[in-house]
């Protein structure tokens, strides 16, 4: 293990990704991070918790000294906190969806301008987002298509639709991405980075469709321009709302981010 300095980390949210996060920081030191803190709304998640480990309220956060902080929460998180973050130091969003809200978006931006910090988006579910910012000068068109049961889908926000009244395949929005995200901010983070990537949230096309029948999680993305044309599609395993191919790259973006990784890199 080097002697360099370990970046420090603070994880806002302390479910599926935000445990698995404190889990890979804290028991592998050959990854260069070192917890700074974890922040969670509800206390049962982290009671199991060394206190040093955890702060009670986010107005704490600086004197942790983070290198990093991040954002595993929901969109309230970075709508409520994103702006004061960024304030002081670097965020990386997991609830990408939230910036749906055109408003909050150019605010955050702002906010990184005045104050020389970023905002991290990590590439999570989405394959192929290289090369497809490569060429998104030549794009014309985009498109991307998720499949999930309904037992995967958080229906929250969704204005009374309830998975169990879904017995068949179902398509429950298609249209611009920036309409999709507040609609169904838990799943759809990978549409929302896609767009801002590439196009942007208002000229990237998103379809969700539940389907009873399947086990894992589907995502198509297809491009034309100029002539060109791909299609990517990706089948994942899924707990809850989560994949696990997302866990890993989060943690692979994490460490992209903080320069942790040795050797040979393909960004």
């Amino acid at each position: 293990m080097s002697d360099k300095k370990k970046k420090r980390i603070g994880i806002i949210g302390y479910g599926q990704i935000g445990s698995f996060l404190y889990g890979e920081i804290t028991q592998k030191p050959e990854l260069e991070m070192e917890l700074s803190f974890v922040y969670e709304t509800n206390k049962k998640l982290t009671e199991s918790l060394p206190d040093k480990h955890v702060i009670g309220s986010i107005e704490d956060f600086p004197s942790r000294r983070p290198d990093l902080v991040v954002e595993a929460a929901d969109p309230d998180a970075v709508r409520q906190l994103g702006e004061f973050i960024l304030t002081h130091t670097d965020l990386m969003i997991m609830s990408v969806a939230a910036l749906g809200d055109a408003a909050l978006e150019e605010n955050l931006k702002k906010t990184c301008r005045q104050q020389g910090t970023r905002l991290y988006i990590p590439h999570g579910a989405v394959l192929g987002l290289d090369g497809l910012q490569d060429g998104k000068e030549m794009w014309e068109e985009i498109s991307i298509t998720m499949r999930k049961s309904p037992k995967n889908l958080n229906f929250r926000w969704a204005g009374g639709i309830k998975a169990e009244d879904i017995t068949e395949e179902t398509v429950l929005y298609d249209g611009p991405t920036r309409g999709v995200c507040p609609l169904y901010p838990k799943n759809v983070n990978s549409h929302a980075t896609l767009a801002l990537a590439v196009l942007g949230l208002d000229r990237t096309h998103s379809v969700l469709i539940a389907d009873p029948e399947l086990d894992v999680s589907v995502i198509e993305i297809d491009a034309k321009g100029a002539g060109n044309e791909i299609h990517i599609v990706r089948k994942n395993p899924i707990k809850g709302v989560t994949g696990k191919l997302t866990l890993l790259s989060t943690l692979e973006s994490l460490k992209k981010i903080i320069g942790s990784q040795e050797g040979i890199q393909v960004f």
